[in-house]
């Protein structure tokens, strides 16, 4: 049976090692980073994105409990008065009794901890020019203060820019970089201004070093998602990483580069983590760009793509590479940053890397050497179909921990919810390919087990040092992956708005509404007959909305000739069903990427419930200890339908009174979890979706648990503007 240590035992044991360690003779210079170290690096005040520079998402504290969760209730709720697109991310970050968020525009606020009273709100649209305001999909902020405890600041990343605010006043501090920020479209090995780079989820602080990664367009164009590493008091560029090797570069080789194409993506959007007593900075890459579910025009194993990577923090020299998938055709990017546990097994401890991936699986990592602590096999792949594709002939198949969603799809594991939906599902089922994981896609649409929204999220998982146990949110979703030809060269020059506007689409929209506008429903409508104005079809293309992401990369020009293809009421024949492009060009073939969700008539997963699970894993013995449904579908729930599971954005946090806090369900429900059993101990309904991942915080002896409550996001569910935060009564 796994206990957790008693708290009467541990605090002697940690109060030797302090005084041990500063008995210890060290450098100045170490000792007083130690100190500053210390101060954000706990697991009680989540002073750092998921709790902890480690990402384990964590806290000690255990006022609240298995005993009394059930007393839980809400002790304060902010709104920030603009409830819109793309909904709230933010994990809030807490410091010294001032909570700290950012809102769908990314304007930072600082609260009340204790009341959730507005102290202060900074509004980066007031240093830009864009006539059309940001909006984003953003993860929340970072803090930072020097050795002495000076120079406090939230660092607020905008699209492309770090912006430096006073944490107390909430000004902007205009020494830092130029005017106050920096310009994340500088220093990349690509020109400024055909940069397209979001920094999505937060950078992480090593001593003095700011480190950065983002979001990089999967199609073509598209941007390097190389990490960079900045000073975090003036904002002076120090370090880069390149993602795609550049030449002379290690990796260099595995790549198959033409000329004149534009190579992207390999970047780590789900945000780094620091391992601050080896001072390395760890990330998890995406797929290549151009073309997600197409990869001829970048053959090769692609590094540093798909990659486990662990870099110098000082320096960002590669320490190791771990790539989890060769030459990704399936957008099998990795979502959540690298877990950094440490593994205690009979008195001895071992420190890992933890690597949750949209396969299901589980890789682990020796953290000092990046090898797989338990068995990883390569096995044979099926190969591609389509002219142009090569796919990579293996694939690492971990052995432990086993895969934790399905991993292929037969016919008995279609969903039979009401007899009308197995018959809608057959029939498409049996419409389109199967296979194995890892079969490509082709022309006539191959159904993937998991789809590119399977698996893990960037939610990640919460680690329970105490038991060596793992608990991560699963989602099971089918995707129908399919390639079709499109005209491989567009002469921009001369070409019409109309074409342009057309060609864009292929690039860039195909991939859920399907070519000629035709839709995939019914997640997906068809665009054919839009009734909206262009000023509008424009707002929904820059800000997204729903499922559906931003573009806001496009230019006013590009906006416009989407606006005219979109508008139009031109029939475009099909493209040449042979695959044939047009013999003048040099370029392999070119295809549209196709990627709707198998789904049934109403939306839901095409497979048999459970389509998400909450999952606890052993990470000692590579063991799945339990595994229930998390999320329902209100629309089922009063049809009878229970039990379901659902799809869940935003990840879990464990802690020291047993209790798995977890939210990001289409139920527009958070839950508390019983970390031994997964049985549900407590549950409320949500003023919105919280599509976030949940801070735990103490102030002046009273612990809080929070959640940005924004809706939206891939769940598509109304929109809010709450930030909620819970504790028992007094």
């Amino acid at each position: 049976m796994r206990k957790r240590h008693p708290k009467s035992l541990t605090l002697p044991f940690l109060l030797c090692y302090l005084f041990l360690l500063a008995c210890t003779p060290r450098e100045s210079e170490q000792s007083t980073h130690t100190q500053q170290a210390n101060r954000l690096n706990n697991h009680q005040d989540w002073g750092i994105y998921r709790g902890h520079s480690s990402g384990i998402q964590y806290s000690d504290l255990d006022q609240i409990h298995t005993g009394n969760v059930q007393a839980l209730e809400k002790a304060w709720e902010y709104h920030h008065g603009n409830p819109v697109g793309p909904g709230m991310y933010a994990n809030p970050i807490i410091i010294d009794g001032l909570l700290y968020f950012t809102t769908p525009e990314v304007n930072a606020v600082a609260l009340d901890a204790t009341t959730g009273e507005e102290v202060w709100v900074f509004r980066p649209d007031q240093y830009r020019n864009d006539e059309r305001p940001f909006r984003g999909r953003n993860r929340g902020l970072t803090y930072w203060e020097d050795a002495n405890g000076e120079n406090k600041r939230i660092l607020n990343f905008v699209k492309d820019r770090v912006y430096a605010i006073d944490a107390l006043e909430g000004t902007l501090i205009t020494s830092f970089g130029e005017n106050g920020w920096i310009d994340l479209r500088q220093n990349l090995p690509q020109n400024p201004e055909q940069v397209d780079f979001e920094a999505t989820t937060q950078g992480m602080v090593y001593k003095d070093i700011l480190i950065i990664g983002g979001r990089t367009p999967e199609g073509a164009p598209s941007t390097p998602g190389d990490v960079r590493g900045y000073d975090a008091l003036t904002g002076e560029f120090k370090w880069i990483f390149h993602t795609i090797p550049q030449p002379g570069d290690f990796g260099y080789d595995t790549w198959e580069f033409e000329e004149g194409v534009s190579y992207g993506g390999t970047n780590p959007w789900g945000g780094l983590t620091v391992d601050e007593e080896r001072g390395w900075v760890f990330f998890a890459t995406g797929s290549p760009a151009p073309d997600f579910i197409y990869g001829g025009m970048r053959k090769g194993e692609n590094l540093f793509a798909n990659c486990v990577i662990a870099l110098d923090a000082t320096t960002g020299k590669r320490i190791w590479h771990y790539q989890t998938l060769h030459h990704d055709i399936w957008d099998y990017d990795l979502p959540p940053a690298p877990i950094l546990a440490t593994v205690t097994a009979d008195g001895k401890a071992r420190d890992i890397v933890v690597q949750l991936t949209k396969q299901g699986f589980t890789f682990v990592l020796d953290r000092e050497t990046g090898k797989p602590v338990f068995p990883v096999v390569e096995l044979p792949v099926p190969p591609s179909k389509v002219p142009g594709e090569e796919a990579w002939p293996t694939q690492p198949f971990p052995l432990k921990p086993p895969p934790l969603n399905r991993t292929s799809l037969r016919e008995a594991d279609l969903s039979n919810i009401t007899p009308e939906t197995r018959e809608y599902v057959l029939n498409i089922f049996r419409q389109h390919e199967t296979g194995p994981l890892y079969t490509p896609a082709s022309r006539a649409g191959v159904i993937t087990m998991p789809g590119h929204q399977g698996g893990a999220e960037w939610g990640g998982a919460a680690f329970d040092p105490a038991t060596n146990v793992l608990y991560v949110n699963i989602n099971e979703a089918p995707t129908i992956h399919s390639l079709v030809p499109i005209d491989a060269d567009v002469d921009t020059a001369s070409a019409s708005p109309l074409q342009r506007g057309k060609a864009l689409y292929n690039t860039s929209c195909t991939a859920c509404h399907g070519l000629n506008k035709v839709g995939n429903p019914p997640l997906f409508p068809p665009l054919q007959n839009l009734e909206l104005s262009p000023d509008s079809i424009k707002s929904v293309l820059t800000y997204g909305r729903g499922m559906m992401p931003a573009f806001s990369q496009f230019s006013d020009r590009q906006l416009d000739d989407l606006v005219v293809y979109l508008e139009s009421k031109a029939d475009f024949p099909e493209e040449d069903p042979a695959g044939n492009t047009d013999s003048s060009s040099n370029q392999a073939p070119r295809y549209a990427n196709v990627a709707p969700f198998f789904v049934d008539q109403n939306g839901y997963p095409a497979i048999s419930p459970p389509w998400g699970t909450l999952n606890a894993v052993d990470l000692e013995k590579g063991e799945i200890l339990w595994k229930v449904p998390l999320g329902e579908y209100p629309e089922l729930v009063a049809k009878g339908i229970r039990n379901t599971g659902a799809k869940s954005f935003g990840g879990p946090v464990v802690t020291a009174g047993n209790l798995v806090f977890i939210a990001g369900t289409p139920d527009e429900k958070i839950r508390a979890f019983d970390t031994f059993s997964g049985q549900v101990l407590w549950e409320y309904q949500l003023p919105a979706g919280g599509y976030a991942t949940p801070s735990v915080y103490q102030v002046d002896g009273k612990q809080y648990l929070v959640i940005t409550a924004g809706g939206g996001g891939k769940n598509g569910t109304p929109h809010g503007d709450s930030v909620i935060a819970f504790a028992l009564p007094d």
